[in-house]
C-alpha cells in the first residue's frame, strides 16, 4: 500500500495546514502530487527530461483569503517553499516546484467579486471560461483570453500568461489599460495584503510565474460584448492566406477576435475541422472570429483567391461543445503533438516589414523543420505577426541552431524550452527583483527558477 507521506514536512505542519484548510483539501498522495505539479512543459524535448521527476511534497488548497493567508503565515514560519499555482495549463515548466515544498493552489476561490459591463473584480481561483459567460449576460466580454478559456483560472493567466484570442485587437496583459488592479498576499512571517494598481508596480506581478506575491484577486477590463461569428477560410498557399490576415489584421475598422493563420498540413491535424471539411487537401486556412457577414467576408477572402470552408454563427459562439480557438495559439501545437511527438515549437515574433523575407529566408535555410502558424496580436500599440512555429525536433543541437539563425534575420523570440524566467524576453527584470524582494524577504517562492539568483 502507498505510504501517505515520503517527505520532509514535519507532522506538526501537515497538521496546522489541514486545520487550516480541511483535510479534505490537503493532498499529500506520492501519485496525485506527481500529477498535480505538472503544467505542459512536455511540450518541449529540452524541458521535459529536465522536469519529469520534479514535485511538491504536499499541496493545500485554501478556499478563502482568510485561508490563503494563514497557509502562508504557516509556511513563512516552517521556512517550506510555496509554489503557487492555478490550473497549471502553462507551457514552460516555469510554475514547477523544483524545491519540493508545498503547492499553494488557488482553484477553489471562485468569487466573482464584482462585475459591471467595463470590467470584472474576481478571485484568482475563477476559470476564463465563467468571466465571460458571467459578463456577456450584462453585455460584456472578456478582452482577450489564451486559448485554454474552458480550464484557465484569472490568477495563472495573469502570473504565468500574455495574450491570447482578443490580442488582435486589445494586445497583451503588459498593454496599459487591460490588468486595472492586483490583489496580492505577500510571503513574510505576518502576510500583508496589498493592492497594486499602479502599472509600475504591477511589472512585478504579471507573467512573475509565481516569483514575487501569491494573487488573491484581480480586476480586468473587459470590452463591449461582440456578435461574434467563426469562420474557416482555405487558401492556395500561406502567403495568400497571411496577406489576407494582413488585410483584416490592419483594418482597424473590422471588429476581430481572432485572426489565425496555418500552413498547409497543420490544417490537416484538426479531426473535427477535417472531419466538416473545413480543411481542405494541401490548403492553408485562416480561423477567424469576426461580426463580418458571410457574404461580405467571401468578397474580401476572394480577392487573395480563397473561399470560406466553414461557418458557425452567433447563436452557436461559446455555446456548442468546441470552438475554433480550440484548434488557435498553443492548442495548435497541442493537436500537432498528438499527431507527431517529434513536433515542438517556437514562439517567434516577425518584423511586420520583413516579414515575408524573414519566412522565405527561414524556409531557405530550414526546409523540412518548420510549418508557419501566425497568430496576428497587438503589443504595445502596435500589430506583429505573432509566430506559434510548428519544429520538427531532430535534436538539441538542431533546435539551438534554428532559434540562432531566427534571431540573425531579427525574428524575435520568447524562447519556449527554458524554465528560467529570466532566460525570455518576456521577463520583466529588475520590477520582479523588486517585488520579490519587498514581497518575499525568505526567498521561498517557487525557488529555482530564476538563473541569476542560482549559485
Amino acid at each position: 500500500c502507498e505510504s501517505e507521506y515520503s517527505m520532509a514536512l514535519s507532522t506538526t505542519f501537515i497538521a496546522q495546514l489541514r486545520a487550516i484548510v480541511g483535510p479534505e483539501q490537503v493532498i499529500s498522495s506520492p501519485a496525485r502530487l506527481q500529477h498535480d505539479s505538472r503544467d505542459y512543459y512536455w511540450y518541449s524535448p529540452i524541458l521535459k527530461p529536465l522536469l519529469d521527476d520534479k514535485a511538491a511534497e504536499l499541496i493545500v488548497r485554501p478556499q478563502s483569503v482568510e485561508q490563503l493567508v494563514a497557509v502562508v503565515a504557516a509556511a513563512v514560519a516552517a521556512r517550506v517553499p510555496i509554489t503557487p499555482q492555478g490550473a497549471a495549463t502553462g507551457n514552460y515548466g516555469q510554475g514547477i516546484p523544483m524545491q519540493g515544498g508545498v503547492i499553494i493552489n488557488t482553484r477553489q476561490m471562485t468569487r466573482i467579486l464584482e462585475l459591471t459591463p467595463g470590467s470584472a473584480r474576481v478571485e484568482a481561483g475563477v476559470v476564463l471560461k465563467s468571466i465571460e459567460t458571467a459578463a456577456r449576460e450584462i453585455g460584456g466580454e472578456l478582452r482577450f483570453f489564451p486559448s485554454t478559456l474552458m480550464t484557465a483560472t484569472a490568477g495563472g493567466f495573469l502570473a504565468g500568461g500574455a495574450g491570447g484570442i482578443g490580442s488582435v485587437t486589445w494586445g497583451t496583459l503588459w498593454d496599459p489599460g487591460n490588468v486595472l488592479a492586483v490583489t496580492v498576499v505577500t510571503v513574510e512571517e505576518t502576510p500583508r495584503i496589498l493592492t497594486v494598481t499602479d502599472p509600475e508596480e504591477m511589472q512585478g506581478v504579471i507573467h512573475s510565474c509565481g516569483l514575487t506575491c501569491i494573487i488573491a484577486d484581480l480586476t480586468f477590463a473587459l470590452a463591449p460584448a461582440q456578435p461574434w461569428q467563426q469562420y474557416v477560410a482555405a487558401f492556395d498557399d500561406f502567403e495568400s492566406g497571411l496577406r489576407f490576415g494582413e488585410s483584416l489584421a490592419y483594418d482597424d475598422a473590422t471588429a476581430k477576435r481572432l485572426v489565425t493563420i496555418l500552413e498547409w498540413p497543420i490544417p490537416s491535424f484538426f479531426r473535427q475541422l477535417v472531419r466538416d471539411n473545413a480543411c481542405p487537401d494541401g490548403k492553408a486556412i485562416a480561423l477567424l472570429h469576426l461580426t463580418m457577414d458571410a457574404a461580405e467576408l467571401a468578397e474580401r477572402i476572394t480577392l487573395f483567391g480563397g473561399r470560406i470552408t466553414w461557418h458557425s454563427p452567433h447563436s452557436a459562439y461559446l455555446t456548442s461543445g468546441w470552438q475554433l480557438s480550440d484548434f488557435s495559439w498553443n492548442h495548435t501545437t497541442l493537436w500537432a503533438l498528438k499527431t507527431d511527438p517529434q513536433i515542438t515549437y517556437l514562439q517567434d515574433q516577425f518584423d511586420p516589414e520583413r516579414v515575408y523575407e524573414q519566412l522565405r529566408l527561414r524556409r531557405e535555410r530550414y526546409p523540412d523543420d518548420v510549418l508557419e502558424h501566425i497568430e496576428f496580436m497587438k503589443f504595445r500599440g502596435r500589430m506583429y505577426p505573432q509566430g506559434l512555429t510548428l519544429v520538427r525536433f531532430r535534436s538539441p543541437e538542431q533546435l539551438q541552431g534554428l532559434m540562432d539563425y531566427c534571431e540573425s534575420i531579427g525574428i524575435w523570440l520568447a524562447n519556449p524550452h527554458t524554465h528560467y524566467l529570466d532566460d525570455d524576453v518576456r521577463w520583466n527584470g529588475q520590477p520582479i527583483l523588486d517585488a520579490r524582494q519587498r514581497w518575499d524577504p525568505h526567498g521561498l517562492l517557487n525557488p529555482g527558477h530564476l538563473r541569476s539568483l542560482e549559485s
